[in-house]
């Protein structure tokens, strides 16, 4: 079978900045090696002292049962939350020594994400770099897809495919992914649409589907799915959602209850982390006291500090901030899968959560209020700059929450308990989210 090759537009030429990079991705996590690259890293750093003594030091082979190669090695950070591999001017010392051949999997094609979708072998990013976060938040178009040509790959053969659809014709949740997926994708860009009204849109249909559409199915009703489908993107359904979410523009406090705890198991969690420390500082404001007492701090105090920053920002800024959003949303739903989780409704609960940890984070972030009163004073010259600054505030919150939130699977997995404990997989909590 002929592969096609896709990957968004805004990816489709993505060089890595290297030492221009305003951050490094060598860091904070165990790096994994197969079994070829780990006997191939064994010969090179052999053949000098230095690495030699790295080597012994740092890189260790798997001692945990394993069901393939691809776990056989790791290599450990330093003390500092740094890879010993990493040069003084932030570059990988052994791809400047060897190039891209003993590198493993990890670090020679990071940050892209490679899977192969029946036909089609899709090339997306990981929004934890800064630049992919760049180009995605700041692409023309929330999503257009685009063909990539596989020599631009970092080895274009023996490319790592992080998933892989299942081809099984009695797999239904699997053989409708693509058309559901496509489906959601097209209403979460849909820009001509309010940002709120796409996402009750998109949680109303995972739920809907979600009945006779799972993980677990052992049948379809394809009939019954494409008219599910497309009747979500009808103009007169999105209309009479807008019309229901305008009748009843209340708050409801459950939606700040869940991103407090969220944001404050992670402060706790991982105090060191670059997003720890901004939610931390965004607590402390709200709260007007220290942040050890933030479970302390009443929840409409919140609430009411997160609403006054909403109203400071006017329609026009409103809707710049909801294309950063949009692509956010469209980059999730198209490189993580929802095939992943039990059903889509399960998928989509757990990023409406994440999304409204962003608002709350972005919204909330002294120097965005700040932005604010300078850019509505500005003349169109000024304005110019205070847009370029609130793009790298954008970039800054994306790279750093997916970095510490979408690719800690272990904390989403704590997230994904906590809210199942609390039976929160539930429609009627989903408009608490919804109009956070």
């Amino acid at each position: 079978m002929s592969l096609n090759y896709k990957t968004p537009d805004y990816f489709r030429d993505f060089q890595c900045l290297g030492s221009d990079c305003p951050d490094t991705c060598c860091q904070r996590w165990e790096v994994k090696l197969d079994r070829s690259h780990y006997h191939l890293l064994q010969e090179k750093m052999s053949q000098n002292a230095n690495e030699k003594k790295l080597f012994e030091n740092y890189i260790y082979i798997n001692e945990q049962p394993v069901t393939g190669d691809h776990d056989y090695a790791f290599i450990r950070m330093t003390d500092e939350g740094h890879c010993p591999m990493l040069s003084e001017n932030e570059l990988c010392s052994l791809h400047d020594r060897y190039g891209i051949e003993p590198l493993g999997d990890v670090c020679a094609f990071y940050p892209r994400v490679i899977s192969r979708c029946g036909p089609d072998m899709e090339l997306s990013g990981a929004l934890s770099c800064p630049q992919v976060a760049r180009l995605c938040l700041l692409s023309k178009q929330p999503f257009k897809m685009t063909r990539f040509n596989i020599s631009q790959l970092p080895r274009s053969k023996d490319y790592p495919i992080q998933r892989e659809l299942a081809q099984n014709p009695f797999d239904y949740y699997a053989d409708n992914f693509r058309l559901v997926r496509q489906t959601l994708l097209e209403l979460a860009a849909n820009e001509n649409v309010a940002l709120n009204v796409r996402l009750y849109a998109l949680i109303d249909l995972a739920q809907r589907i979600s009945t006779y559409y799972h993980r677990d199915c052992k049948t379809i009703n394809s009939q019954r799915l494409e008219r599910d489908l497309q009747q979500s993107m009808d103009r007169k359904n999105l209309k009479n959602i807008e019309n229901y979410l305008q009748q009843d523009e209340s708050v409801n406090l459950l939606a700040m209850l869940v991103v407090r705890a969220v944001l404050e198991i992670k402060i706790t969690q991982f105090p060191d982390e670059t997003l720890s420390q901004m939610a931390k500082n965004i607590f402390t404001v709200s709260g007007r006291d220290s942040i050890n007492s933030m479970s302390e701090i009443p929840i409409e105090n919140i609430q009411q500090a997160y609403n006054k920053s909403r109203k400071l920002v006017s329609p026009a800024m409103n809707k710049k901030v909801d294309c950063y959003f949009t692509r956010y949303l469209c980059n999730c739903l198209f490189r993580e899968w929802y095939f992943t989780m039990p059903d889509t409704f399960t998928y989509m609960q757990m990023l409406l959560i994440r999304m409204a940890m962003l608002r709350f984070l972005f919204y909330s972030e002294p120097r965005f209020i700040a932005l604010l009163k300078e850019y509505e004073q500005a003349d169109s010259e000024s304005r110019s700059d205070l847009q370029a600054e609130l793009d790298s505030l954008a970039i800054n919150l994306v790279y750093n929450f997916a970095r510490s939130v979408d690719q800690n699977l272990s904390f989403l997995q704590l997230v994904y308990t906590a809210v199942n404990e609390q039976d929160m997989f539930n429609f009627d909590y989903s408009l608490a989210f919804v109009k956070f």
